[in-house]
C-alpha cells in the first residue's frame, strides 16, 4: 500500500511538472524559430539590396564601358545615370522592417541619385562646354563614390553578423 502511494506521489509529481516542461520546450522552440525567422528575413533583405546595387552597377558599367571602348556616347551616360535613379527608386520601394538596415537601403538610395544627377550634370556640362559645372559634377561623382565604399562595407558588416 505504501509503495502504491510512492508510486502515485511520484507519477503526480511527474505529471505535474509536465506542463511546465512542455511550456519550457514550446517557449524555447518559439523562440529559436523567431530568431532564425529574423536572421532569415534580415538575410533576405540584406541579398534583396545588395542585388540591386550589384545589378545597377554592373549595368551602368557595362554601359560605360561600351562607350569608352568605341566613343564617348552621351546617350550611353543618360542611359547610366537612368539605371542609377531606377536603383534609387527600387531600393525606396523595398519593404525594410529591419531599422538598421532601413538606415543603410536609404542611404544606398541617396547614393544612387547622387550619381544619376552627377552623371546627368556632367552631359549637360559637357554639352554646354561649361567647365566649372563639370568639375562639380565630378566631386559630386567623386563624393557619392565615397558614401558608397562606406556603406558597403557597414552593410557588408552588417549582413554577415548573425
Amino acid at each position: 500500500m505504501k509503495q502504491e502511494k510512492t508510486n502515485n506521489v511520484l507519477m503526480g509529481a511527474v505529471t505535474k511538472n509536465q506542463p511546465k516542461k512542455l511550456k519550457s520546450l514550446i517557449f524555447a522552440s518559439v523562440l529559436i524559430g523567431l530568431i532564425t525567422g529574423c536572421n532569415n528575413q534580415k538575410y533576405s533583405q540584406c541579398q534583396s539590396i545588395i542585388a540591386i546595387a550589384n545589378e545597377a552597377n554592373q549595368k551602368a558599367k557595362k554601359i560605360t564601358e561600351v562607350s569608352l571602348e568605341k566613343e564617348l556616347k552621351i546617350t550611353n551616360w543618360l542611359q547610366a545615370s537612368d539605371i542609377m535613379a531606377a536603383a534609387a527608386q527600387k531600393l525606396e520601394n523595398l519593404t525594410t522592417k529591419d531599422l538598421e538596415l532601413l538606415d543603410y537601403q536609404k542611404g544606398l538610395a541617396t547614393v544612387f541619385k547622387i550619381y544619376s544627377q552627377a552623371i546627368y550634370d556632367a552631359v549637360q556640362a559637357r554639352e554646354s562646354k561649361n567647365l566649372p559645372a563639370l568639375k562639380i559634377a565630378r566631386e559630386d561623382a567623386q563624393k557619392a563614390g565615397q558614401l558608397n565604399k562606406t556603406l558597403v562595407k557597414e552593410i557588408n558588416s552588417y549582413c554577415s553578423r548573425e
